[in-house]
Formats: structure tokens, C-alpha cells, sequence
């Protein structure tokens, strides 16, 4: 029998919700009671954060330190984060133990010659409707419709800026269910797209890593052209409606072909033949305080340079050594 791909979680009532995330220290009464306080004064208990892009279309939301953030982090640790063993081995964002730099070294292969083809899908977060949440813990965790539909209510806000009169929600970026749920609810088309990377590049040692709303495919001795056609298969993959139509940031700025001759890098984190290294950005911003350090010695700037500089040293060690 083949390995299960979504969780059983079978949960059918609110009382059964209350259960889940109840520990020694916060009885099912106390659970059944934040629940309830989150769904009344849901609107009270969250907003847009500063961090959010309103040009970008991109609005942050920001529920902690409320009773809506409490049940957000209960629901994300002992409902979601329980069955992160059940994700994709090539899947890495929103999953316990796992990080950006992670993702990068599965792409490194054992042969030479590499080239990335790198994809950021548009409004990730924003793609992903309520209605995309519900069906998946209706319809593929056994949980009742009624509890579908109170899960859809918690983890997802309207589209665009709060009280802005939008119709339409979609999973709230800055939640921490959101990551989880992003996974989840695009596993199908993650599954799809790794079937057709080995089967475009089979012979090519392929890799994927996928890290939030950030593909990055590998091969060896892969031509541009070749990576080309495959951007486009994947184009036309993700565009079907059952795969949930996730727009793909045409090749150019966002989404890019990269061949080893002029270096390969991705999520901040430069491939290496068998290693990792620290990225552009990183490294100017350590060209950038060494050059600051010079001018302000003597200057209470420079105890604070000094210290950013040893966190930058450290996180390329980290990189490196990884």
C-alpha cells in the first residue's frame, strides 16, 4: 500500500476541535471557550500589519498577541504540524525542521554542469480561497463541513486592505496556519510538477525544492532552451483549474534560467559544486558595513556595525558549513 499523502484528522465538532488543542495545562472547557471568543470578535482580533505592500497588493496580517493569534498557534502545533511527516521530501516551507537553506542544498546535484531554473508563483497567499481551505479538511481530512467551515472562518481574511469592502477571502498571510495550509492545498500540482521535472529531465540528475512560492529545479548539463520548454509546460500546468490556477511570474526578473558559468543562486543562498555559499545580497551588505566600519571608527555607529557584521559572519558560516 502506498504511502497516505493528506492527514486524517476527523475532527466533527467544535467540542471535538476543543479536545485537540486541550493540554494538561488548558482544559477542553478553556479551548472550547477561545474558540468560540475568536469566531465572536474574529474582526477585532486581527489587522494589517505595517510590513504589508499595498502597491504590491501584498497586506500583512497580524493576529498575535490576541486570542485569535492563541488559537491560530494551537491550531497550526497540534492539528496541522502533527502530520508534517506526510509532506513531499522535496517540500520545505511552513514544515517543522525544515529552512530556506535546506531547500537550497537539495538542488545541488552529484554531477557538473548545472543549470536553475528558477519560478516564484504571483500571490501565492492570495490564490488560496476559503472555500480551497474547507474543501480541503472536508474533503480530504474527514473533518465535517461544519468544522470545514469554522476553520475557513479562523485561518482566512477578506482580499485586499482590512474593511476595504472586497468580496472573497483567502488564506491571511502573516497567520501561522498559513504556511501549512498553502502546502496542503497545492500538494496536488506540487505532486504533478515533480512527476513532470524527472520525466522532462530524466537522464539529467534533476532536483526540486519548493519553498513557500519559490520552485527551484536543477539539472545537469540542461540547456536554456530546454529549461525554457519546461517553464512553459509548468506554465500551462499550473493554469488548469483543477490545479488550482497558480500564476507563474513570467521569465525575466522574478522567474529566471540561470547556467553554472554565471553562477547559480537561490533563496538568498548561492550552489556551489558540493557546497552552499551566502548570496549577492549578503555579501554587499558585508562589503557595506566593512566599509561603514572604516569611516565611523570611534563613533557610537560602530559597536552597532561590529555586531551586525559578527550576525552576517555567523549566518555564512551557518550557509557554508551547512
Amino acid at each position: 500500500m502506498g504511502k497516505r499523502r493528506y492527514p486524517k484528522i476527523f475532527i466533527r465538532s467544535k467540542r471535538e476541535l476543543a479536545r485537540h488543542i486541550s493540554d494538561k495545562h488548558f482544559t477542553p472547557e478553556k479551548a472550547l471557550s477561545l474558540i468560540n471568543d475568536s469566531l465572536d470578535n474574529f474582526n477585532f482580533y486581527w489587522k494589517d500589519s505595517r510590513s504589508s505592500k499595498p502597491e504590491k497588493q501584498k497586506f500583512v496580517r497580524a493576529a498575535v498577541g490576541t486570542p485569535l493569534g492563541v488559537l491560530l498557534d494551537k491550531i497550526s502545533q497540534k492539528v496541522l504540524s502533527t502530520h508534517d511527516n506526510l509532506v513531499p521530501f522535496f517540500i520545505f516551507g511552513g514544515i517543522k525542521g525544515k529552512s530556506h537553506v535546506m531547500a537550497a542544498k537539495e538542488l545541488i546535484g552529484s554531477k557538473r554542469k548545472r543549470t536553475l531554473l528558477k519560478i516564484d508563483i504571483k500571490g501565492f497567499y492570495e490564490k488560496i480561497d476559503s472555500e480551497r481551505v474547507e474543501r480541503f479538511f472536508w474533503g480530504k481530512c474527514g473533518c465535517s463541513k461544519k468544522i470545514a467551515r469554522i476553520f475557513g472562518r479562523l485561518c482566512c481574511v477578506p482580499i485586499g486592505a482590512k474593511n476595504g469592502g472586497a468580496e472573497g477571502k483567502t488564506i491571511a498571510r502573516g497567520f501561522s496556519t498559513s504556511p501549512r495550509l498553502a502546502v496542503w492545498c497545492n500538494l496536488d500540482f506540487f505532486i504533478k510538477l515533480e512527476w513532470l521535472v524527472k520525466k522532462r529531465l530524466k537522464g539529467k540528475n534533476p532536483r526540486i525544492a519548493i519553498y513557500v512560492d519559490d520552485i527551484g529545479i536543477t539539472a545537469s548539463n540542461a540547456s536554456k532552451k530546454e529549461m525554457a520548454l519546461l517553464y512553459k509546460e509548468i506554465e500551462i500546468l499550473s493554469s488548469l483549474d483543477n490545479n488550482q490556477k497558480l500564476p507563474l511570474h513570467p521569465l525575466g526578473k522574478k522567474s529566471k534560467i540561470m547556467c553554472h558559468d554565471k553562477g547559480l543562486e537561490i533563496l538568498g543562498v548561492g550552489l556551489r559544486r558540493n557546497k552552499l555559499d551566502i548570496g549577492f545580497k549578503t555579501k554587499s551588505k558585508i562589503d557595506s558595513i566593512k566599509s561603514r566600519m572604516k569611516k565611523s571608527v570611534g563613533s557610537e555607529d560602530f559597536n552597532k556595525l561590529k555586531q551586525r557584521k559578527k550576525g552576517l559572519y555567523r549566518y555564512a558560516d551557518y550557509v557554508r558549513n551547512f
